[in-house]
């Protein structure tokens, strides 16, 4: 594992990467979290021959956080094609998370030819927001107490050990740093008020012919609710949604050794589609 800076068009990330050679595989992280989020799944994944890419988008983590900067679902996806671009890869397998799954679906909807798949974990953006569901997650993120985080962690992890108080100090740190209130303020706005006007399911249902894209939810996640992955996986032609038991909503981190092995059933099921 090493980390490095990153820039691109003037903004500065984080980049964490495990593996050196072999296929290429970007993990998006979510709303308000960061790009450590994968540490273990890139680890996983570096063993099994590829090399594994995670990077902080901006707003988060140790990415810059600069106030002019399109803080919306468009503006992210942007910015992940542009460390594409940065790192010099060509093409990648994607993988994408609550918010980063939209961002990871844009992007591979601005750019099919560079995506090699697209998998997304529990993923905003495929289905209506409701306002009462999109203002609880404007008061979450503004909200970067230490208690704030505390609770929204505790609706994040079924298994309550992984919300030490290292990681909820950390994350009330991090989150309430010079310009990073600022940035996740505009996101909240941006969920409330614009993020149902860049739906994806029905880009999707085309990308889905010529692209492998699959799903996956968390049995027990209490922020995106599994009755959307069922709904989403209906709309676009994916048949019964592939759910992992004894887990909220970040799967990846609870158990990323079964998510590793998930996420390469579907990528070697996506070679062969190729």
């Amino acid at each position: 594992m090493m980390q490095f800076p990153l820039t691109i068009a003037g903004v500065t990330t984080r980049v964490l990467q495990a593996g050196h050679t072999g296929p290429a595989v970007l993990f998006v992280h979510g709303l308000s979290t960061r790009a450590d989020r994968w540490r273990a799944v890139l680890e996983h994944t570096a063993t099994l021959g590829f090399r594994a890419i995670a990077f902080d988008l901006p707003g988060h983590g140790l990415a810059d956080k600069p106030a002019d900067f399109d803080y919306s679902a468009s503006g992210l996806a942007r910015f992940t094609l542009g460390v594409l671009d940065a790192l010099e890869i060509s093409h990648t397998h994607i993988v994408g998370t609550s918010l980063g799954g939209h961002v990871a679906a844009l992007a591979a909807l601005a750019a099919p030819a560079r995506c090699d798949s697209l998998y997304l974990v529990a993923p905003l953006g495929l289905a209506p927001m409701t306002p009462e569901t999109g203002e609880a997650i404007r008061r979450g993120v503004r909200n970067v107490s230490i208690e704030g985080v505390r609770a929204k962690l505790a609706n994040v992890f079924i298994d309550s050990s992984f919300a030490t108080e290292d990681l909820i100090v950390e994350e009330s740190r991090i989150n309430g740093s010079v310009g990073a209130l600022e940035a996740l303020s505009a996101l909240g706005d941006y969920i409330v008020e614009r993020l149902n006007s860049e739906l994806v399911s029905d880009a999707l249902v085309g990308l889905a012919r010529t692209l492998p894209v699959g799903l996956l939810w968390g049995a027990h996640d209490r922020m995106v609710p599994l009755s959307i992955g069922h709904a989403t996986a209906n709309a676009l032609g994916l048949g019964e949604l592939p759910v992992m038991a004894d887990v909220g909503h970040a799967p990846y981190v609870e158990q990323p050794e079964l998510f590793v092995e998930r996420w390469s059933a579907f990528a070697g099921a996506a070679k062969a589609h190729a």
